[in-house]
């Protein structure tokens, strides 16, 4: 039974950080307006509690790396779309 808790835990964590981000991606394709501190906070918080999102990252950085103060909306936009792409993928991991 704990092992399901886990599971329920974790899933609905995913969730809300996939919630949290597909509102900051959507409010910038609606207005033009990047949030970016909050957006940098998010990206990086996950960075750090999630494997496989940290593996991800890795590997992107190892091919080119710039500061945060230095990317674009559009950049910290991808980032934030692709730890969209990999929670959403391990949540549906989750449920089957």
């Amino acid at each position: 039974m704990d092992n399901h808790f886990k599971e329920t835990y974790d899933r609905a964590s995913m969730l809300k950080d996939i919630s949290d981000r597909e509102q900051m991606i959507n409010n910038f394709r609606r207005t033009g307006y990047l949030d970016r501190d909050k957006a940098i906070q998010k990206i990086q918080e996950l960075r750090l509690s999630d494997t496989d999102v940290a593996a991800a990252t890795t590997a992107r950085l190892a091919i080119s790396s710039t500061p945060f103060s230095q990317v674009s909306d559009q950049g910290i936009i991808a980032e934030l779309q692709m730890q969209v792409e990999i929670l959403s993928a391990k949540t549906l991991k989750i449920q089957q």
